[in-house]
């Protein structure tokens, strides 16, 4: 069935938010509760279980990108419309926007006392690159695998790629945060701002860059010899999703 551009977008923002709200809310969660090294295995498995709540929520509709890396990984090997880019990063932003705000509207300045969330690195500026670049790899190779090559096995889509998710925020979450998600970052900045938290805006280029590089990449390996590579006509994603 074919959706409107509007119903997609609202789609977008609804899983956006879902991805968000509880990935932001379970870092703040653990900030507040100080559970240290578990905590790393809970924000992980918050991320990906939302994700996945997300994908199957939305998927049909939308495609559940919820993230400007895949949408621009996906539209980089025509599986999704270059037109209609914009239109869904505005919405994943407006979903990560909102997903911040809901957190920070229930813990108030608990929230902003851990930081809301936010990703940033202290360490090297490289490592954080890199590490940003390998999580997107990590979370378009598994989209492409399990939702558009026409192998997939059917049903574990939504599991498969959340499962990738959290599996590049328990590498690489110490690294930089794990972001591989400019919505995800830049929410959580905008609204720490507005309620005058510090953040760390001279980092928001590494969350901007080094994800769509490694999703480009990693769709590029994907469509090239991946299971991606055995469709003869690219299809528009979300189509093998329904």
């Amino acid at each position: 069935m074919e959706y409107s551009l509007i119903r997609r977008m609202a789609a977008e923002l609804a899983g956006t938010t879902l991805l968000c709200g509880f990935g932001i809310g379970a870092a703040v969660a653990v900030s507040a509760a100080k559970t240290g090294g578990p905590g790393l295995l809970m924000v992980a498995l918050a991320h990906g279980l939302a994700l996945a709540v997300a994908i199957y929520a939305f998927g049909s509709v939308s495609g559940a990108h919820c993230n400007p890396t895949v949408t621009i990984a996906l539209a980089s090997r025509g599986r999704f419309p270059w037109r209609e880019v914009p239109g869904y990063i505005v919405a994943q932003i407006a979903g990560g926007l909102l997903g911040a705000s809901l957190v920070y509207a229930s813990y108030g300045g608990t929230a902003i006392d851990a930081g809301l969330g936010a990703t940033t690195y202290s360490g090297n500026f490289g490592h954080a690159l890199v590490a940003e670049a390998l999580g997107a790899a990590i979370l378009v190779t598994a989209v492409f695998a399990l939702a558009v090559s026409p192998t997939a096995p059917k049903g574990v889509f939504g599991f498969g790629i959340g499962l990738a998710l959290a599996t590049q925020i328990m590498a690489f979450g110490p690294a930089s945060g794990a972001s591989v998600n400019f919505a995800r970052t830049f929410g959580p900045d905008a609204v720490l701002s507005l309620a005058g938290g510090t953040v760390a805006w001279g980092q928001l280029l590494v969350y901007l860059i080094a994800p769509i590089a490694g999703g480009l990449i990693a769709a590029l390996v994907a469509d090239r010899v991946g299971s991606a590579a055995t469709v003869e006509e690219p299809e528009v994603f979300p189509a093998p999703m329904v």
